[in-house]
Order: structure tokens, then sequence, then C-alpha cells
């Protein structure tokens, strides 16, 4: 039985050391009333490190640097604005190789905060909303701290919560972290139409989050005999199960159960997620490793980017001096799904990039990395069409891209590949 302290009387300084390595549960995941604790006694712990995921509360701030030094494996939600403002270092990773780096100590996590859920229908916690790398993380941990939360569900897991990790917990009835995913607008809604029509029933689906997923998800509700296998999961899930897409029958691994690692959503999520037997959150071992990966042949690969050269090379990371992103599962997943016998990775944007306006197809790179290489890349799509790179040659990508840019830009980039081969 874990033991339960009061949230008053919880002095971190009393368990965190000065230099440890603290880490938390992401996303809808993360423990806020933990968090916001440590945030508040940072001073009486004395520095100490953070290892940060997807945060979509902002609650850590630059400020805060004075004695937390953050380091993440990319700048997704607000630590986009830790990025910017110089106070988070990144670790370029593939999201898969981050629970190996814990394990084999090149992350040598000493704290976890996690939230959990209250016992379920067999008396045990859940890990409710995000599992990902946070069990291997807890085995590795010399302290574990959880925050009982009232709103979390209970999530079927693969593996069972090990609950004789857990040193202590508080009990909270807390709103869980989420985010408001805006509309679609016309341009979203006009790639997505491109994307469904060449997702054929019976395919297993990867994709990520924001108004373009949320796009791409909506326009395949006219499929059928889907599956899901996807490191995040949202709200767009329920609709697909309820209008009668997704069943998991064709799945070659998990048949007949949609599977992620993280979950973002509100109140509709956590009560599709309760004690669900149709849905299980795996540790990204399973969600992001190959060994999983491999037997999924049918996988699509639905991902984003920044921008992406005329030789089909993807950049989710950086425009400019501006970190925006990450490496995250973007190329586990598009590896995965090219290579698969019945795969197809699918790089989905729009044409023009943010209120700048520029061509997000590029003859060049703008930003210094490269996140997903051109062999891994089978489509492009924007609003403008589809361009498949699959058995081109560099000249042949070439043209493809250039067909589906901005008009206005076309004759540009055609000059200036032109010049540049």
């Amino acid at each position: 039985m874990i033991k339960i302290i009061s949230e008053n009387t919880l002095d971190l300084s009393e368990h965190i050391r000065p230099g440890d390595l603290v880490t938390w549960g992401q996303a809808s995941g993360e423990p806020l009333t933990l968090v916001d604790k440590l945030l508040e006694q940072r001073a009486a712990i004395g520095k100490f490190k953070a290892f940060v995921g997807l945060s979509l509360t902002g609650n850590i701030k630059p400020e805060h640097a004075d004695f937390i030094s953050c380091i993440s494996y990319g700048a997704l939600g607000s630590n986009a604005k830790l990025a910017a403002a110089g106070a988070l270092e990144f670790i370029p990773c593939h999201y898969s190789s981050v629970p190996t780096i814990i394990r084999q100590g090149q992350l040598p996590i000493d704290v976890v905060l996690v939230q959990i859920s209250p016992p379920g229908p067999d008396g045990t916690h859940s890990l409710g909303f995000c599992n990902d790398y946070l069990p291997i993380a807890m085995r590795r941990a010399r302290l574990v701290i959880a925050e009982i939360n009232e709103n979390v569900p209970w999530s079927r897991m693969e593996t069972p919560l090990d609950e004789d990790q857990i040193d202590f917990a508080i009990v909270t009835d807390r709103e869980t972290a989420s985010m408001q995913v805006p509309e679609p607008r016309e341009v979203e809604q006009q790639i997505a139409q491109h994307v469904a029509s060449v997702v054929e029933d019976g395919t297993t689906l990867q994709w990520g989050v924001g108004s373009i997923p949320s796009a791409l998800l909506k326009a395949m509700s006219g499929h059928r005999r889907m599956g899901v296998h996807s490191g995040l999961i949202t709200e767009d899930l329920i609709d697909l199960v309820e209008c009668g897409a997704v069943t998991n029958e064709n799945k070659g691994v998990h048949r007949g159960i949609s599977v992620g690692a993280i979950a973002i959503g509100g109140p509709r999520l956590r009560d599709f997620m309760h004690d669900n037997p149709d849905f299980q959150i795996h540790e990204s071992t399973v969600t992001h490793g190959t060994p999983t990966l491999g037997q999924i042949d049918n996988l699509i690969a639905l991902n984003s980017a920044l921008e992406v050269d005329l030789f089909g090379q993807v950049n989710a990371e950086q425009v400019g001096d501006r970190y925006l992103g990450a490496i995250g599962g973007q190329v586990d997943f598009m590896h995965a799904a090219t290579v698969a016998a019945n795969g197809l990775s699918i790089i989905a944007m729009p044409a023009s990039l943010g209120k700048s306006g520029a061509s997000r197809i590029t003859t060049r790179l703008n930003g210094p990395f490269v996140t997903t290489c051109r062999t891994d890349v089978d489509m492009v799509i924007t609003e403008f069409g589809i361009a498949d790179l699959r058995g081109k040659t560099l000249n042949q990508r070439a043209r493809s891209l250039i067909e589906i840019a901005l008009p206005d830009q076309r004759d540009q980039l055609k000059h200036s590949f032109l010049k540049a081969n």
C-alpha cells in the first residue's frame, strides 16, 4: 500500500538534494501540484537539474533558472518559451532512445514526480495519461513521489504499475493539464482531404498533436477497419471509434486495442480511457520501439514539419535561431512506416510558414538541422497537392515538391534548384 502524506506538510528540500536530476510526467500526465511545490521550494532545495518533456502549462518560467537547469528532448508546448530565453538545453535523440539513455545512466534520473490514478477495479493505481519513459525512470531513481489525482483515469497498461517503487504520495483533486486545439482552417482541411485520399481502409495510424493532425483524423471518418498505434493520443481518437472508423482488427500487434504512450485531453478523454478494454497506455519502448513497429506492416505515419527541402529532407526543429520543435518520435515512426510492407510515411504541412508567409518548401533548409532524412519520406502533402517521392530521382523529387509549393514561389524554387545542381 502506498504511504500517503499531507500536501500541506510536504517539504521537498527534505527529499531532493542539490545536484539531483528530477523528471516528471508529460502533457496531461504532469503532476501539477508536485511541480508547483518544486518550483516554490527550489531555493530551499538548492541548485538542481530537471529533464522536462512536453509541457502544456507554462508553469516553468525562465526566472526559475536561478536554481533549476532544464534539459529536454525538444521545445514542445510551452517549453518553446524557455528555449527562446536560453533557459533550456537539448539532448538530440530519437524518442525511442530516451528510455535507453535513462536505463544506461547517460541520463541519470535521481527523482521522479509522477501523477497516478486512484485505485481502479482491481485495487491498483494506473499511470493514467502518461506511461512513456516513466516506468524506467522510476526503476532507476532514488526517490519516487506520486500525486494521486481524482481526475486521472485508471487506464489499462500492458505492464501494471509497480507501486512498490513509490516512496510516498499526496492526494489531490485538480483538473489535469490540457490544451485547446484550434478548429482546422480551410487550408488544413484541404491538406486533410489530400491525405485521406492516399490512406486506405484497414491501415494503422500514428499522428501528432495540433490542428493539422486533428483535421487529418476528421477526414478519416469515412474509413473503416483502421488501427491506432501512436506515441501521442488525442481526443480525436474518440470520434474515430464512435463513427466506426477505428476497430484495430487488422493490426499485426495488439489486435483489437488502440495503443498510445501519452494522452492529451480533458474530461472526455479521461472518461474514454477509464477502464476501457479497447485502449491501453504503453511504455515508449513499446510504442516507439523497433521490435513492435516492425510487426505493423500497414503503418501510416502522419507527421508535420517546419520546412522540407527539394531533396525531401525534413526540418521539424528550428527556424533560424529559434528552436521550436523536436526530433521526438517522428523519425521512429517515419522510418518504420517507410520500410513496412504496406506502410506510408507522410509529411503534411501548409505550403507557407506562419505569419511570415515564407515557403515551407525550400531549396535549402533554413534551420541547421535535418530531423528526418530524405530516405524516410514517402510523401509530402500541402494544400496544393501530393508529392509522391517514392522511386524518384533527385531531379524528379525536386519537380514534384515544386509543384505543391506556393504558386508564387515555384519559379524561384526551380531557378534556385537548377542553379545549384
